[in-house]
């Protein structure tokens, strides 16, 4: 059976179940409610007529004998100062039992001239056998059930509309699934409630938003990667190729492109061995509390150097008496040494790229700034998805492969530190990267 169908059964039986005991109570209440009444109006009369017949009778007095007391055996005899009359059956039948029907026949006085002789209390109303008093004689009757019938088939339709508005979104979650699952990213479920459903069916659409976007990326990224594993391979086999069939030399020149290309290609390997690393949370990472000032002296004997070579200049600004950071210090150095690369491709020669440190709040700040032309705004948010190139900061005929910010993002974000871009004023372009510090 379907879900919609079992709702409705399960609606249909409990509506069924509490229209036939609200109907059964409603029922015998006004049975007893009918006989209580009665009791009230015709009874309780000709018992006081009685008493009062008797009392005078008896020489104005209730002393006598029990049994000629003409009191019924559900109800009780007070005198006037409400004092039980037969103290052989106090407390009365069903006093206690039935003590919420005594309150709703209040107490009656026997008057005799005007005065007050004594009280007369109905402990328990007695039935007539030949009146409907019990709840199943009065269902019985076919009218009873051709209501119930009615009631019972009103509860089943109300129950199949609820049923079907209820799983109206869940079914149109399962369509939704199935598309996905058949590779329909784009599909989408119309949100129709602010419930529980809504939220699940806002989750669902955002987590397929997600998923497109991922897709996207992912194909995208696997057309960069063909692009750029095939230019290098290009390169080297173009060059092998025609020194082996004699069209040119054999020169160091050639060989030495050839020893270029192959290390592009191991580069991009690597980098994308790198990335794929942090994005299975399978980085091997070896922390430790190191010092800010002891990272950027590494740095500085490892790429003075190679800044020379590209025609700049290295400066640092460190501010002093930093705390240490807990992070792996060779993962810093590549991060910097990235970010230093990528200034040295697009920085004009004679520039100067700066390297900082200092402390805002609980955070220690590394960041390397050039003097180059700089981001526009809108590529800011941007420069750090892989195989993003922008045509003034990351064209691939600087020969970059695309994907040197994300792996400092990557390399970043996995010791528990941030990165982000600025543009610097009046030119140049600055990366920051925030990492905790050591309390």
């Amino acid at each position: 059976m379907s879900l919609p169908g079992k709702l409705s059964l399960a609606f249909a039986a409990i509506a069924g179940a509490g229209i036939l005991l609200a109907g059964a109570f409603g029922i015998w209440n006004s049975n007893q409610e009918f006989t209580r009444e009665r009791f009230k109006r015709e009874r309780v009369p000709e018992i006081v007529d009685q008493l009062v017949t008797f009392y005078g009778d008896n020489g104005e007095t209730w002393e006598t004998e029990t049994e000629r007391l003409p009191v019924p055996s559900y109800a009780v005899l007070y005198d006037k100062e409400h004092k039980p009359i037969d103290k052989v059956r106090w407390p009365p039948r069903g006093a206690r039992r039935r003590a919420w029907l005594r309150q709703r026949i209040p107490e009656v006085a026997i008057t005799r001239d005007g005065k007050v002789i004594g009280f007369l209390r109905i402990a328990e109303i007695p039935h007539d056998d030949d009146e409907p008093h019990d709840v199943i004689d009065v269902v019985r009757s076919p009218t009873s059930w051709l209501g119930f019938g009615l009631l019972l088939l009103t509860a089943g339709a109300s129950g199949a509309f609820m049923s079907r508005r209820i799983t109206r979104p869940l079914q149109e979650l399962m369509a939704a699934t199935r598309a996905v699952a058949a590779g329909d990213l784009t599909h989408r479920v119309p949100v129709r409630s602010q419930d529980e459903i809504g939220a699940l069916a806002q989750a669902f659409n955002a987590m397929n938003e997600q998923l497109d976007r991922s897709q996207q990326q992912k194909r995208q990224m696997t057309q960069d990667v063909v692009h750029d594993l095939a230019q290098p391979i290009m390169v080297i086999r173009g060059l092998a190729e025609a020194m082996q069939e004699g069209a040119i030399d054999k020169s160091a020149a050639n060989l030495q492109t050839i020893c270029q290309e192959a290390d592009r290609l191991e580069t991009l390997t690597r980098n994308l061995h790198i990335l794929e690393q942090a994005d299975s949370r399978r980085l091997s990472l070896r922390l430790a509390a190191t010092t800010p000032a002891a990272l950027i002296a590494r740095f500085r004997t490892l790429y003075t150097e190679l800044a020379r070579k590209a025609g700049m200049a290295l400066q640092e600004t460190v501010a002093a008496a930093l705390p240490p950071i807990y992070v792996d210090g060779d993962c810093i150095i590549q991060v910097l040494g990235n970010l230093a690369h990528n200034a040295f491709q697009h920085a004009p020669t004679g520039s100067v790229v700066t390297l900082s440190a200092h402390k805002k709040e609980d955070r220690v700040l590394l960041a390397v700034s050039d003097e180059g032309p700089g981001v526009a705004e809108d590529d800011l948010p941007r420069i750090f998805d892989r195989f993003y190139r922008t045509d003034a900061a990351r064209s691939q005929a600087a020969g970059g492969s695309g994907i040197g910010l994300a792996i400092v993002k990557s390399l970043v974000e996995a010791q528990g530190g941030e990165v982000w871009a600025e543009n610097v004023r009046p030119h140049g372009l600055r990366i920051v990267i925030a990492l905790s510090a050591v309390t």
